[in-house]
C-alpha cells in the first residue's frame, strides 16, 4: 500500500503541532524514534483503522438482527413492549430502549416496528442480551436459535466474549486511538467469525471486500 507523502519539510512543523506531538510519541518506539517515521505509521493507522469500517459495520448490523429476529419469535414483533423482556433488561438499558422507543415513535407514529428501533440502539446493548440474564428468556434452546451457524461446542459465554471484543474495538477505531499494535489480524478474524455464526456466505462476501488484511501488509518501513 503506498501511503501518502509526508508534509512538506517547511509545513511539517505546524501539522505536528495541529494533530499534537504527544499523538506521534505512541507510534516512536515502533517507528525507530524519528518523528517522520512515526507520522508516516499515524497515516498507516488512519489508514487501517478506516479499512475496518465495512467489516464491522456488517458484524453489528448482522449481530443486531440476529437478536432482533430471536426477540420477535420469543415475544412478537412488539418484544420492545414486552413487560418479561424489559423486567430483565439492566435500568441502563431499559433507559436506553424507552428513549429509542419514545424517539421513533415520535418519528414514525403508526407506521413504528421493530426495525426503527433495532436501528436506534447501542451495539452494547445487544452484547447486554448475551449475558446470563437472559439465558432462560433467549438462550433456553441453546446458541442455534439466535446463530444459526454456530456449531453446538460453542456456548453463550463465548458469543457474549466475541460481541464484547468486536465493540471494544470498534470503540477503540471510534476513538482515533492506535489499533496497529493491538493485533488487528486477530480481530478483523473476530469481526468475520461474528458473522460467520448467522451467516457465512455473508462472512465470505464480507471477507472478499475488505481491504484490511492488505492494509496490514503496508506496515511503514522503520
Amino acid at each position: 500500500m503506498q501511503l501518502p507523502n509526508s508534509p512538506a519539510a517547511d509545513k511539517f512543523p505546524t501539522i505536528v503541532a495541529a494533530i499534537q506531538h504527544e499523538r506521534l510519541m505512541r507510534y516512536m518506539p515502533a517507528a525507530g524514534n524519528r518523528v517522520d517515521v512515526s507520522f508516516s505509521y499515524y497515516i498507516w493507522n488512519c489508514k487501517l483503522s478506516e479499512s475496518f469500517h465495512p467489516v464491522l459495520h456488517y458484524a453489528e448490523i448482522v449481530c443486531r438482527n440476529a437478536f432482533n429476529r430471536a426477540l420477535i419469535a420469543r415475544a412478537g414483533d412488539h418484544w420492545f413492549r414486552d413487560n418479561t423482556f424489559l423486567a430483565i433488561l439492566d435500568h441502563r438499558f431499559r433507559d436506553d430502549l424507552q428513549e429509542a422507543v419514545a424517539s421513533e415513535t415520535k418519528q414514525h407514529s403508526d407506521r413504528l416496528t421493530a426495525h426503527h428501533i433495532v436501528s436506534a440502539l447501542t451495539f452494547g446493548f445487544w452484547e447486554h442480551l448475551a449475558t446470563k440474564r437472559f439465558e432462560r428468556y433467549l438462550w433456553a434452546k441453546g446458541v442455534q436459535p439466535i446463530f444459526p451457524c454456530a456449531t453446538k461446542a460453542v456456548t453463550r459465554e463465548e458469543i457474549q466474549l466475541l460481541i464484547e471484543g468486536v465493540r471494544r474495538w470498534r470503540n477503540r477505531i471510534a476513538h482515533h486511538r492506535a489499533i496497529f499494535d493491538k493485533g488487528p489480524a486477530r480481530k478483523h478474524n473476530d469481526a468475520l467469525e461474528l458473522i460467520g455464526l448467522v451467516c457465512g456466505d455473508t462472512r465470505d462476501w464480507v471477507r472478499s471486500m475488505s481491504t484490511t488484511t492488505g492494509v496490514i501488509q503496508g506496515r511503514p518501513s522503520s
